[in-house]
């Protein structure tokens, strides 16, 4: 097989693997007008984004986050936690804070700025992903499998939430990297020395933007397994992959030190209130429970939602018949994978890079913080798209020898999904138009989603509005009972208003499901102390030193109570007297 010599060439190059052959139904046009027709769909379903401001997180990571507003000491991000300390998350993503803080410095604060730059990489991100395809695919399937990539919905908030740009930049580098893999190895000629140090310059930026770049090396493992026409022993060709394997490898080991130097651990994240004290299996369960979920996001996805949590979303950690649709699903890709591994390796190569680009967000090897994020799918969706797009030429072929009504009919119905999938898109990004848009819209859309309810009750104590928040927080544990958060949060709300009787119930329902919450302690012991319950804040207080907890403030507490015993023990409510005799209440 003979490789192209310019990239100019390779519409016209034949494809490296046993795929549907070309027909003369393949647009005869220069790829790169095909490419600006991606480019087209990609800023039609995107631009309705550029009036959007700040939301959710982008508030606590960019707009609420002074420590980036001045580029002047851009080194020290790399010393630093990607979230503020505050917030309690950490993560590691110096190179990500960098970019955001050059954004912030650029636009004087303004949103459009970022934006703008999330759109305009998201118009880079589908032409690359058209000219990786064209590299392993007919022209037609390659174009199929780029526009349903442009148009998907579920790239929305990835495009449309300026923190989203962590995945977008991240795509470019593994997306880039591969692309400039395959374009060397597709004729089964070595990689040269300069594409081999572009991947690594790539790689080792992406490691600092996002940690799920970590797992590039594996894609160019399946690149050389399902995509490579090389002829040559695996011997050998393992000999040429492992130079560049080799660095990498030292690339995120260095990483990984950087990383846990900053935060003590691999992970840094808070986990899901799902996933708590979930060992590797009972995550595997629960997460095959969620698999036709992803199945109808990346095929069907009809219904968005800023956030998947219980109730929405069924979660099993223990075998239920619930598991039985992903257990099926899991089957049939397999059957998939069987029956497509000599016949159509693209097919097998999209499943693949799925897989691995998915499995840092999987909750399988590290618990995360989200279940579901339509965020974390925007790198796996292009390997489905391929899967999809990989029909295109087997279709035209057929329809080719069809009544010419049939070939109408399946032209309008691609072009109506292309159009239903800008629609959606479009209108999906004023979602994330603030903070508000985003709340409102997620509690009215997963009404039974507890964080849903969970966040649009902070957003009403924010704004002075504690009765709604109220509300909104005790249907979040009406939801999901099991979770420690929203008790102690709400305990902390009544505390603040000084009505420490509603308080005390929760911090002691949150305590009950998680008692290491040092801050709850102490505010229990406060709590008590206000309403001069002095044997009580006495007996927690030396309760939670025992524990381990804030010694200090705990003592300074316990001397509060027991001056105030002193001076006059019948101002604790917890005694009540009986002639001479002291008797506790229970």
């Amino acid at each position: 097989m003979t490789a192209p010599q310019t990239a100019g060439l390779l519409d016209k190059a034949p494809p490296i693997v046993s795929a549907p052959p070309a027909t003369g139904a393949d647009d005869p046009f220069d790829w790169r007008w095909l490419a600006l027709s991606i480019a087209v769909l990609a800023l039609l379903a995107s631009a309705t984004s550029l009036g959007n401001g700040f939301a959710y997180d982008d508030r606590w990571i960019i707009s609420d986050n002074n420590h980036i507003h001045a580029f002047t000491e851009p080194w020290k991000f790399f010393s630093e936690t990607y979230w503020p300390v505050k917030n309690g998350a950490a993560l590691y993503r110096p190179l990500t804070i960098t970019l955001y803080s050059m954004q912030w410095a650029i636009g004087d604060g303004s949103p459009l700025i970022f934006h703008a730059v999330s759109v305009a990489l998201y118009l880079g991100i589908c032409v690359l992903v058209f000219w990786l395809a064209l590299q392993i695919m007919p022209r037609s399937a390659a174009w199929v499998a780029s526009a349903f990539f442009a148009v998907h919905p579920v790239h929305v908030e990835a495009v449309a939430n300026c923190v989203g740009q962590a995945e977008l930049w991240t795509a470019l580098v593994m997306i880039g990297a591969t692309a400039i893999y395959v374009r060397d190895r597709r004729s089964g000629l070595p990689l040269t020395r300069e594409s081999a140090w572009a991947i690594f310059g790539l790689y080792f930026m992406g490691l600092f933007i996002k940690e799920n770049a970590i797992v590039l090396p594996a894609l160019l493992v399946a690149v050389e397994l399902f995509l490579v026409d090389d002829r040559r022993r695996w011997r050998t060709r393992i000999d040429a992959m492992l130079p560049v394997l080799l660095w990498m490898g030292l690339a995120a080991a260095f990483f990984l030190y950087l990383r846990v130097s900053i935060l003590d651990e691999i992970g840094g994240d808070v986990s899901h209130p799902s996933l708590h004290h979930l060992g590797m299996g009972q995550r595997t369960l629960l997460m095959l429970g969620l698999v036709p979920e992803f199945g109808r996001l990346l095929l069907w996805p009809a219904h968005l939602f800023a956030d998947y949590s219980p109730r929405a979303i069924p979660t099993f950690s223990s075998w239920n018949v619930g598991h039985l649709p992903g257990v099926l699903f899991v089957g049939c890709v397999g059957i998939l994978v069987a029956l497509s591994w000599k016949r159509a390796p693209v097919v097998v190569f999209g499943i693949a890079w799925f897989a691995i680009a998915f499995a840092p967000v999987s909750n399988i090897l590290l618990p995360t913080g989200i279940l579901i994020a339509e965020r974390t799918l925007f790198v796996p969706s292009m390997g489905i798209m391929f899967v999809v797009g990989f029909t295109a030429p087997w279709v035209i072929a057929h329809l080719r020898v069809r009544p010419r009504l049939l070939q109408i009919a399946v032209a309008g119905e691609m072009a109506t999904f292309l159009t239903l999938g800008i629609g959606n898109s479009a209108g999906r990004n004023y979602t994330w138009k603030s903070s508000d848009t985003v709340f409102q819209t997620l509690a009215s859309e997963a009404s039974l989603s507890f964080k849903a309810h969970y966040a649009l009750g902070g957003m009403y104590f924010e704004q002075k509005r504690p009765v709604d928040g109220e509300r909104e927080w005790r249907y979040a544990i009406a939801l999901m009972p099991g979770y420690d958060g929203v008790y102690i949060d709400l305990g902390h709300k009544y505390r603040e208003a000084h009505v420490c009787r509603a308080a005390i119930p929760m911090y002691k329902k949150g305590l009950a499901i998680e008692p290491a919450l040092p801050l709850a302690r102490v505010t229990l012991v406060a709590c008590y102390l206000e309403l001069a319950e002095y044997h009580r804040a006495r007996s927690e207080a030396r309760s939670a030193i025992a524990d381990g907890f804030n010694r200090k403030a705990l003592l300074f507490m316990i001397e509060r109570a027991d001056s105030s015993l002193a001076a006059n023990d019948s101002l604790d409510a917890t005694n009540q007297w009986t002639g001479h005799s002291k008797v506790m209440r229970p």
